[in-house]
């Protein structure tokens, strides 16, 4: 069962058109490892399945929103309402996320442990491959934004520093998202978390990826093979944001703009292939102009 003795921790999971037997077996996992589990549903079609399971549940307190509004303003809901009930901490996760059962209960000790010594904003997982084994890179950025990538092997005993994380599995405090402040809503996905892990080092926090917690991660069934890299392939609404982001990213003080300049050639790079290989060529290179001129007009009205 969850200890609260040091202080309660909600669980953040935001939805939107799940497949309920995968939300129910991640809520199921955390019914006795968390406070509570705040749903927090982005519109989707069948709410009314999901509002049955949540109700079948007394740890989770589901939150429906009219239509989808991003991930970051979902989060924002639920770390509201995590606050009005008195959560210390918040650990959030994707609809699809896996875990195990110490899951929680290892990330709060690692985040209790080194923040004895040092201002922690978070402490995640590391992702392994579910297909191939491997794990996936971690990262650090200098201050002028040139990239390491770190390998984890599963063997490590020691908590790795990082610069970024993904959301999905990270640990936090309520008092280092009140310090640090909440997800930017107008990313609306992509980047978010990103942008928040940059802001919270700029503000002179220090991030962490526990090696002895694992989260077991797919590429999906929609991808494709270019050179030596398998690339998944997201929504054109998906990757309007994920270009426009990219531009937002170059006006904020807090990211380095050798990165911010990075993504957003990263992001031409990655649209120029699905141009080439996709069949909806007309859709993508809409989607596409949309997002390069929301993100120049962005750039310019700075």
């Amino acid at each position: 069962m969850h200890d609260i003795s040091t202080g309660s921790v909600y669980a953040i999971v935001v939805t939107y058109n799940p497949t309920p037997d995968h939300l129910w077996r991640l809520t199921s996992c955390l019914a006795g490892q968390v406070e509570k589990i705040i749903v927090v549903d982005n519109g989707s079609a069948n709410i009314a399945l999901l509002r049955a399971g949540c109700e079948a549940c007394a740890e989770i307190e589901l939150i429906a929103l009219p239509q989808n509004m991003g991930i970051a303003y979902a989060q924002n809901v639920g770390n509201d309402r995590a606050r009005l009930a008195g959560a210390q901490y918040l650990i959030y996760f994707d609809q699809d996320s896996s875990i195990t059962q110490c899951f929680v209960a290892s990330l709060k000790a690692a985040f209790l442990a080194l923040s004895q010594t040092r201002r922690v904003a978070l402490v995640a997982p590391v992702f392994k491959d579910e297909q191939k084994g491997f794990f996936y890179p971690l990262v650090w950025f200098s201050r002028h934004g040139t990239r390491r990538k770190i390998f984890p092997t599963g063997q490590e005993t020691s908590a790795i520093p990082v610069s970024i994380a993904i959301s999905s599995g990270s640990f936090t405090s309520m008092a280092v998202m009140d310090q640090v402040g909440a997800m930017r809503s107008d990313f609306f996905i992509d980047y978010v978390d990103i942008e928040w892990c940059l802001r919270a080092v700029n503000a002179g926090y220090v991030l962490f990826a526990i090696p002895s917690v694992c989260m077991v991660h797919s590429i999906g069934e929609r991808s494709i093979a270019f050179l030596k890299w398998r690339l998944p392939i997201h929504s054109e609404a998906r990757r309007y944001y994920r270009i426009r982001n990219g531009f937002l990213l170059l006006r904020l003080s807090h990211v380095p703009k050798l990165l911010a300049l990075r993504e957003v050639m990263i992001n031409m790079v990655y649209q120029c292939i699905l141009l080439a290989t996709q069949k909806n060529r007309l859709l993508q290179l809409r989607y596409f102009l949309r997002g390069v001129r929301d993100g120049l007009g962005a750039l310019w009205r700075g």
